[in-house]
């Protein structure tokens, strides 16, 4: 993948975020499109670090039009991706397994250093709130992710279960 095929979707994803998901939302929870990305990414492209990059300037760039603190979101999808990176070390890239508790693990970590950011910052936003959330955002995280890993896969690992290719 270039470049800027990772750039145009997200590109995409920040436009579907910000204008859409709020209609298919439940109790007020939505996919978050753009962490899907980062996760994605960082776990099949780890050696081009398009989620490191982009989740960076597509955090910022959020941040600088919803959010009340510049920045949070950002950090949040640095942490996430370097904690992806690092992970995936361990993980084998063929299984859908792997996806999935990573997706998982990055959303809750995603939401509770979000969490703790902002209430070092003094905001109202209640531990108790995301907690509520979370359940939702975790299924909606991990179906986006999965189906994102199933388009994607292709494109990573050309010939699977293959013990003669190296």
């Amino acid at each position: 993948m270039k470049y800027g095929y990772a750039i145009a979707l997200f590109a995409v994803a920040f436009i579907i975020q910000t204008t859409l998901m709020n209609v298919i939302g439940i109790n007020g929870a939505t996919p978050n499109l753009l962490l899907c990305l980062v996760v994605i990414l960082s776990f099949l492209f780890d050696e081009r670090n398009y989620g490191l990059v982009l989740g960076m300037v597509f955090g910022l760039l959020y941040d600088i039009c919803f959010s009340q603190y510049v920045g949070v979101a950002a950090l949040s999808f640095l942490v996430i991706s370097l904690s992806v990176m690092i992970i995936n070390f361990f993980m084998n890239k063929e299984t859908v397994f792997s996806v999935i508790t990573i997706s998982v693990g990055a959303t809750v970590i995603y939401s509770l250093f979000y969490w703790g950011v902002m209430a070092m910052l003094g905001s109202g936003y209640s531990f108790l709130y995301m907690l509520k959330n979370l359940p939702l955002y975790i299924l909606y995280n991990t179906a986006v992710v999965t189906m994102l890993y199933y388009l994607m896969i292709k494109k990573v690992i050309r010939y699977h279960y293959d013990r003669y290719y190296k």
